[in-house]
């Protein structure tokens, strides 16, 4: 069993009496502790002085009318007994709402103790409004459970709930506050680096009172004590049953699971509220329904002026895409331009070289041609000579013959004359 050890409140509370960081402390002032459990100091904590004690068996707060008291048992109740059901006063839907402004984001923690072991367990609350808005739809109205084991990395005293944490000792916070993200962050961290910390989250309402039962603290006994206090009155009020009737209520309430009824109750509830709420409603639907028609057109002219945007910025991309090739090819002709000058003006050299080759080329030609025309009228001259020589050579060549053939008639009229001659003088002989 677990005895209220300490209550922390941060950021939270109405707006005429709000708990900036509050901590109400009922240690060590009751019995000893009668089989204390094994205590971790942290690196550089002191050691405790005498027996360990269990809390204020019993305690009195003293304030006017309208100075709060409700407000903290309702603050109390939201952590041990989630839901609107549970208000303390009632299932006044909301009023937990209204103790946290648009940038607040509160803090409900409670130390409890145990009364054997004297073993510490923290357990808490935070909330705050989705978008930093008040609003009057409950869904937006964001609230997560915790719990962990304190110990060296994590106190109640040194919870995360703003960016910078004062010095050791101190008990208020100091910088700016964590949204629930980053507190939650802060912690899962702080969980991580210390796992003896024994760290927990929850968000829906029945898994956190599964979760207070398996930690010890038993959710029944806070609604007996919410029906006690529903009007503020006096512990027998409960049992102050007039018919057997109500008794029989009781005793099933008592010994009854009413997380099924609740969820029905939750439903009814949520439903007759907006029944009462019907005529706001429905003229909040009109208004919606005529402004989503404007609105519609304002989102058609914004498309439309998002795709000549987007027309504009893709023309433009592919102007200055098509001005920096431009550039480059701008330049890389340039370039180009400079080396065909130097090469036409390397070309203009070489032709003005070639022309001053070819003239020379040509005188020599020229020359060449003259003396070889020369040297060959000069042999022609020479084999001219030569032939008339053959010329003259070959005409008396023929002249010979044709003189031979005379030369031989007159040759063989001579022989034969001889011949004649002889045998004459034979004859006369």
């Amino acid at each position: 069993m677990y005895e209220l050890n300490r209550v922390r409140l941060y950021s939270i509370g109405p707006a005429g009496a709000r708990y900036a960081d509050t901590v109400l402390d009922l240690r060590g002032v009751g019995e000893p502790v009668a089989q204390p459990a094994p205590q971790q100091i942290g690196l550089f904590g002191e050691e405790p002085e005498g027996p360990r004690r269990r809390p204020a068996p019993a305690g009195v707060l003293f304030l006017e009318n309208g100075g709060g008291k409700s407000v903290l048992l309702k603050l109390i109740f939201s952590v041990m007994l989630p839901g609107h059901r549970n208000t303390l006063g009632g299932a006044s839907s909301g009023v937990l709402r209204k103790f946290l402004l648009a940038d607040d984001c509160g803090h409900v923690a409670l130390e409890w103790q145990h009364t054997v072991t004297g073993e510490l367990i923290v357990v808490g609350k935070v909330s705050e409004w989705r978008g930093r808005q008040v609003s009057s739809d409950p869904r937006k109205f964001a609230e997560l459970w915790y719990s962990f084991r304190p110990g060296p990395g994590l106190t109640l005293d040194s919870l995360p709930v703003a960016e910078r944490i004062g010095l050791a000792g101190e008990q208020k916070a100091r910088g700016r506050r964590r949204t629930m993200k980053g507190f939650r962050d802060a912690m899962t961290e702080a969980g991580k680096a210390n796992l003896h910390l024994d760290l927990g989250f929850e968000e829906i309402h029945d898994r956190w009172n599964e979760h207070l039962g398996e930690l010890g603290l038993d959710p029944e006994l806070f609604r007996y004590q919410r029906e006690m206090n529903a009007d503020e009155g006096e512990a027998a009020g409960l049992f102050a049953v007039k018919h057997d009737a109500d008794f029989t209520d009781l005793l099933l309430r008592a010994v009854t699971d009413t997380r099924d009824t609740d969820g029905l109750a939750d439903l009814v509830h949520g439903f007759a509220a907006k029944l009462g709420r019907r005529a706001e409603l429905t003229a909040e639907r009109d208004f919606t329904a005529g402004s989503l028609d404007l609105l519609q057109r304002i989102v058609d002219a914004t498309a439309a002026r998002e795709s000549v945007r987007e027309t504009h910025r893709g023309a433009e991309r592919r102007t200055r895409r098509l001005a920096h090739t431009l550039g480059a090819r701008a330049a890389a002709e340039r370039d180009r331009a400079q080396d065909l000058a130097i090469d036409v003006a390397t070309a203009a050299s070489a032709v003005t070289a070639a022309e001053a080759d070819r003239t020379r080329h040509s005188l020599i030609t020229a020359e060449l041609t003259h003396r070889h025309a020369t040297l060959g009228l000069a042999a022609a001259t020479a084999d001219a000579a030569a032939l008339r020589r053959e010329l003259t050579e070959a005409r008396t060549l023929y002249a010979a013959w044709q003189a031979a053939e005379a030369v031989l008639r007159h040759r063989a009229a001579a022989d034969r004359a001889a011949v004649v001659a002889a045998a004459t003088r034979e004859a006369d002989l």
